[in-house]
């Protein structure tokens, strides 16, 4: 019989005053923010959206309030700090009119207007954002108490027009000297903080506010978003148990299951591992492994850049990129990496101080799967359930070592690619043929090296191994026969597995595989 359930998971509650006072769960963060409080004062940090940003400002608020009673029994109360309380502004981008500068400007002049009369302030007319920002700083400063600054999505007028660049260089344009009041401000500043989902480039959206400390890529604040493995194994016991009894899994078995779904965000060189708290407390609730965090947002202008970039999919997993690399981002020079890994598609996988460059990849199945699946969708036009039935089709093929069969219908997933998308190159239908196996749910090596040269593809099945060359425009006795002279299958002879060797010709005129030649070895065989 599993445990009372003690305490509300904060699923959608950004509100620390509403998640401490209606008795919902709080991992307890609160040395790191004491640590970030007291060690410097103006600072941005860079998550994925939905990681916790809001509810970490609102917590910061809390304590900047002087609110000591919301912090009971958590580590900050009895750390002897002086909960002297000081004017908070804190301003939410999510809360602007984001279609145009003019209504942004506007939108951003009223928000301050807002908060101004919540301190019994007035600001005065024709004023000019940054004009407004700057007298509410110094009125609330004039008052005694330095001024703490918070603001939450501080990119989102630019990533919201992102597929516009015009746009988004004219939000940015608004966006610039606004945030530079701060520094020109810092004489009347307790503490700042700018969070949002990228991290532009110094030379755009932060030209005039350079003094920011940044924590994107910081060990000492990797996990002060997210849940760590301790912390979800100790806050989140019960409704573990309660897992583990439903899928009646060990606790070990289901806390392995939780980790391949959500864990595996890594957000600095040697920083803590920690789950993705959108997706674990979901899956907490509901008790049901899904793509919870991916399914809140479909990432369309990252695969319309994937798609105009030409860049296969397969070669996504293991990309390296250099630490400048990630403050490259700029809205004139969209760099498809860094942007993958700033919206959490990607996560650092490992560092290498000698050049100083991290290897990135899918942080975890959920991840992973999701992504793929939603670039094949825009890739190949076809419904959920007609996609699941040929996935299914494909599968019962190959388990039955039908090989004509799963040719066909193959051949219905290339037809049914827009023509206006079809691109007339190999690595394109590598790029197809790799996800496609990828959603069968079976390991594949694309472009596999070996000491003769690269193999095309390699699927792993429970009982054989599938080793793929393409041609494009040229026969698949050609692709056969190179298979052959590179001797491809040499690394999979004594792994006591059948091999099924393929040459497969695609076309261009045809937009599709055109023929296909299959081979046959016998376990241990070799040619």
């Amino acid at each position: 019989m599993s445990q009372t359930i003690a305490k509300k998971l904060p699923i959608g509650v950004q509100d620390f005053t509403i998640l401490r006072t209606e008795g919902f769960v709080y991992v307890d963060k609160t040395e790191l923010l004491h640590r970030l409080i007291t060690q410097n004062r103006v600072y941005f940090l860079s998550r994925p959206r939905r990681f916790g940003k809001s509810l970490l400002i609102s917590t910061l608020e809390a304590i900047f309030q002087g609110k000591k009673e919301l912090f009971k029994d958590l580590w900050i109360e009895k750390s002897g700090y002086d909960w002297k309380p000081h004017p908070v502004i804190r301003i939410d981008m999510s809360e602007t009119v984001r279609t145009s500068p003019e209504l942004l400007a506007e939108s951003l002049i009223k928000l301050l207007k807002r908060i101004a009369s919540t301190h019994q302030l007035e600001l005065g007319n024709s004023l000019s954002p940054g004009d407004a920002f700057s007298m509410l700083i110094t009125l609330l400063a004039e008052r005694g108490h330095k001024v703490v600054v918070l603001i939450d999505e501080y990119d989102k007028p630019i990533i919201d027009n992102i597929s516009n660049p015009e746009l988004a260089l004219k939000m940015r344009d608004i966006l610039r000297p606004f945030y530079g009041i701060l520094k020109a401000q810092d004489g009347n500043l307790r503490f700042i903080l700018l969070t949002g989902v990228t991290k532009f480039s110094k030379a755009s959206v932060f030209s005039e506010l350079n003094n920011l400390q940044d924590l994107t890529l910081t060990d000492q604040y990797s996990h002060l978003l997210g849940y760590t493995q301790t912390e979800l194994e100790t806050v989140f016991a019960d409704r573990i148990v309660q897992l583990a009894e439903k899928y009646k899994h060990t606790i070990t078995e289901e806390l392995d299951n939780i980790k391949q779904w959500y864990n595996g965000y890594h957000f600095s060189a040697e920083g803590q591992s920690v789950y993705n708290p959108f997706s674990t407390l979901l899956l907490l609730e509901q008790q049901t492994y899904m793509n919870h965090w991916f399914a809140t947002a479909t990432p369309k202008f990252l695969i319309d850049l994937l798609e105009t970039r030409h860049y296969a999919p397969e070669t996504i997993e293991g990309a390296e990129i250099n630490f400048d690399g990630f403050g490259s981002y700029d809205i004139e020079r969209l760099e498809l990496l860094p942007l993958l890994y700033q919206t959490g598609y990607l996560t650092i996988k490992s560092y290498d101080p000698r050049f100083r460059t991290y290897l990135l990849g899918y942080p975890n199945l959920e991840v992973e799967q999701s992504f793929k699946e939603a670039v094949l969708n825009r890739l190949a036009e076809v419904a959920p359930e007609q996609r699941t039935q040929l996935i299914l089709n494909l599968i019962r093929s190959l388990e039955k070592k039908d090989y004509t069969w799963f040719f066909e219908v193959l051949k219905t997933f290339f037809a049914r690619l827009p023509y206006e998308l079809h691109q007339p190159t190999e690595a394109y239908y590598h790029s197809i043929f790799y996800l496609i196996f990828h959603l069968l749910g079976y390991p594949i090596g694309a472009e596999v090296h070996t000491n003769l040269g690269r193999i095309d593809a390699v699927i792993e099945l429970p009982d054989q191994i599938l080793i793929f060359e393409f041609k494009l425009n040229q026969s698949a006795e050609v692709a056969l026969k190179q298979i052959h002279d590179k001797q491809y299958y040499a690394p999979y002879v004594n792994m006591g597995k059948a091999m099924v060797l393929f040459g497969v010709e695609f076309s261009t005129e045809l937009r599709n595989v055109k023929a296909w030649r299959v081979e046959a070895l016998k376990k241990g065989e070799s040619v």
